[in-house]
């Protein structure tokens, strides 16, 4: 066999999904993306390796959702779809010159499952034909090249807002992409509606609008308002699709456009302050008729670019003041926006939470959420004039001052007393809760010297941030004396709406989790590997012990903790003594003591996102699911330390005993692998055969006391088929076998002297 046919073989194999590795579902986009109680959506779901649909996992409703697969298709780029051609006509070649009768039945097989994937082809050939236009602006992207057509029936009584959608495969489950609960009668749009002229007509007010936009696309909506209405345009889209892996910028940058009905623009919005997706609140002048319109800012467009925008006299809370309170007391939180039923509202905050949303109910309607912060502090207020290095507000340590930068350029002063040889921590939350505010601060000592200032600190805990515009100050005060705060808008902004919570004092020592990803598949019988990343702040470097609550039998943690000094831990879920599949929303928490504290926090569940080629996020989301499925041909138990540290000397090496249980006959011996070990490690072991095996890791000579590392040890074990299997291929003999990927165990080492 030449090496183009051999190409082409292994191409099609490798797309069309025949003889696949164990991969995990991925999804990339929902359309339309979200639906009304009690109805049945026809939705879209766009990804990769969704072949083997089984079932849909909707968050919070106890009730299952009823998902009926209508259609799949796939989408091959061209050097793809010549490949299927090829591979038919190959074997059709081969199958006139062979006399064997069981392999031409083979080959017979192997054409039948052709047939499907070239009909595919056909069918998006014929589609770009009747649209050349949109054909010549197609961009292929493998990350959403699989689409499911499903049936979704929604329980009734579903709360509206976010919920997660996860799609399920016999491999396992996806990662998760927000479907929205509405409130409101939904529309999708129906091309053409590219322009003012020809666009598509609404019913009456309010109503929701699911679409997509496609390469330069513009979708155009007319609808009648009348005088004195307060009309808010609301858009999800870079909710929706939080992150585009390559996409610059990495979301849907949608923009909104209001038309009078002679064309004219009346109003325009491209973000809401700070976050992508716009909001265009406008009040009717005239009874009659009006568009909008919405688009990409730099009219790209995709599948993925999919949005909804509601459209109606809705609850709209524009800001909150103050942005937080302190644990354990009732609050009183002044709200101001558009069509709001109250002014304020009464908040009794709890201990041991953090972040609290606020919302309201008009008519059935219930409004945007927004940001409250909730800390152990104390709380005061801002006094003005406090403008000035001359007119200072003094504050106590240990308080947070809620106010605002209230005007451009304004300047807000505070002072205090400090001790030389004090750690201080001066913080800004801000843009974290809403606020548009870019905010500086300056510290400085009596004499008007600068000490130290900072305009932007990250905080990783903020997946869906891009811009960390919080600042922060970390200082150990060089001597006893007044200190003086300055804090102001970096670009010299300013309004009612730039609140901020200041914090002046020494932080507590505390932690944040963050658990990655948050779908996992675990064999029965086997384990799972997790990342639980800590957030260290106010000087916090203790252990991290982890738990599972409320887990059911036979699920649990193993090696479950964050070691002192550690930012990151590889935890393993099992479930060995599993006998049937489950879906499982576990909760895992971490506890330690922090100095006069014991300190628990939820590890919530995250997923780690690409962004426009480099960035990484980690986006939070609402369970931890894990899904019990069918074993793996091969288990692998490693016996561990007492302590589960393996402890070694540079230039030794570490041999760990490891036991096999084969789920498959066939026992060719598991490849191992280390994944992205340090420079200091290398794997001796190349394989594990037989039952009974060890595993040999090598320390470098260089490695120094004191380093540390925890590496996942990998496996692959590749399943050969039967030469007698009906699909059984008899031309492209080394593609009958298929390669299973999984992580063994994670290892954790220690150098020693």
């Amino acid at each position: 066999m030449n090496k183009t046919i051999r190409y082409c073989l292994g191409l099609w194999l490798s797309v069309a999904g025949l003889l696949p590795a164990a991969v995990l579902p991925h999804v990339g986009f929902v359309y339309p993306a979200g639906g009304l109680p009690g109805t049945t959506v026809t939705v879209t779901i766009g990804g990769q390796y969704l072949r083997d649909f089984s079932g849909i996992h909707l968050s919070g409703t106890s009730r299952p959702v009823e998902a009926v697969q209508t259609d799949y298709l796939r989408i091959y780029d061209k050097q793809e779809a010549g490949g299927l051609r090829r591979r038919k006509e190959t074997l059709e070649a081969k199958m006139a010159e062979e006399t064997d009768k069981t392999v031409k039945e083979q080959m017979q097989r192997q054409i039948e499952l052709l047939e499907p994937e070239l009909s595919m082809v056909k069918e998006m050939r014929r589609e770009d034909k009747m649209n050349p236009v949109m054909a010549a602006k197609k961009q292929f992207n493998p990350q959403i090249a699989e689409r499911i057509t499903l049936e979704l029936t929604l329980p009734e009584g579903l709360a509206p807002g976010e919920h997660e959608l996860r799609i399920m495969t016999t491999n396992g489950i996806s990662n998760p992409l927000i479907f929205e609960v509405g409130q409101m009668p939904e529309v999708t749009e129906n091309e053409p509606n590219n322009t003012v002229k020809k666009s598509e007509t609404l019913s009456d007010l309010p109503v929701l609008i699911n679409g997509q936009i496609m390469p330069g696309d513009v979708d155009c909506f007319r609808f009648n308002a009348k005088k004195g209405q307060t009309l808010v345009f609301r858009t999800a889209a870079r909710s929706l699709v939080p992150y585009l892996a390559d996409a610059v910028p990495g979301w849907f940058q949608a923009v909104l456009t209001l038309y009078d009905d002679q064309g004219n623009e009346i109003a325009y919005n491209d973000d809401f302050r700070f976050d992508p997706d716009p909001v265009l609140i406008y009040t009717i002048p005239a009874d009659g008729t009006y568009v909008f319109s919405i688009r990409d800012s730099i009219f790209r467009g995709r599948e993925d670019f999919v949005y909804r925008v509601s459209i109606g006299e809705t609850p709209f809370i524009e800001r909150i003041f103050p942005l937080g309170g302190q644990e354990g007391r009732d609050i009183n939180v002044q709200l101001s926006g558009v069509n709001l039923p109250v002014s304020q509202v009464k908040l009794k905050t709890g201990f041991s939470e953090d972040t609290r949303l606020i919302q309201v109910e008009k008519n059935g309607l219930v409004s945007n959420a927004r940001m409250f912060s909730v800390s152990p502090f104390k709380d005061t207020s801002e006094v003005e004039p406090n403008n000035s290095f001359s007119t200072p507000q003094p504050v106590e340590d240990a308080i947070i001052i809620n106010g605002d930068i209230d005007n451009p350029g304004d300047q807000d002063w505070f002072c205090f007393e400090g001790r030389r040889g004090e750690n201080k921590t001066i913080e800004v939350s801000a843009r974290r809760l809403g606020s548009p505010l870019d905010a500086r601060i300056v510290l400085l000592n009596s004499k008007q010297e600068v000490l130290v200032s900072n305009d932007d600190a990250e905080d990783k805990s903020t997946g869906l941030l891009t811009h960390h515009a919080d600042a922060r100050i970390d200082m150990e005060l060089p001597e006893t004396g007044t200190y003086f705060v300055r804090l102001d808008d970096l670009q010299a902004k300013g309004g009612e709406d730039y609140d901020y919570r200041l914090l002046i004092g020494k932080e507590h020592p505390d932690f944040k989790l963050r658990i990655v990803p948050s779908s996992l598949c675990i064999p029965r019988n086997g384990s799972a590997i997790a990342t639980v990343h800590a957030i260290r702040t106010g000087g916090f470097t203790g252990e991290i012990q982890l738990a599972a609550l409320n887990a059911p039998e036979g699920v649990k943690l193993e090696r479950a903790v964050i070691p002192e000094g550690q930012n990151t831990a590889h935890i393993v879920i099992s479930a060995k003594s599993r006998t049937d599949e489950q879906l499982v929303a576990l909760e895992i928490e971490g506890t330690a003591d922090c100095g006069s504290r014991t300190v628990c926090r939820r590890a919530v569940p995250a997923e780690d996102m690409m962004q426009a080629f480099i960035y990484r996020h980690w986006v939070v989301a609402q369970q931890l699911l894990i899904r019990i499925n069918e074993p793996q041909p091969a288990t692998v138990s490693l016996t561990f330390p007492r302590d589960d540290v393996f402890r070694a000397r540079p230039g030794s090496e570490i041999t760990i005993r490891a036991s096999i249980k084969w789920n498959e006959k066939q026992q060719r011996g598991i490849k191992l692998t280390l994944a992205e070990p340090p420079e200091w490690l290398t794997l001796k072991s190349t394989s594990l055969k037989g039952l009974d095996d060890t595993v040999v890791l090598a320390i470098n000579p260089n490695a120094e006391p004191g380093d540390t590392a925890t590496v996942l040890l990998d496996g692959n074990i590749r399943i050969q088929k039967s030469a007698k299997d009906p699909d059984y291929n008899p031309v492209a003999k080394f593609m009958n076998s298929r390669s299973i990927d999984f992580t063994i165990d994670a290892i954790s080492i220690q150098i020693i002297n």
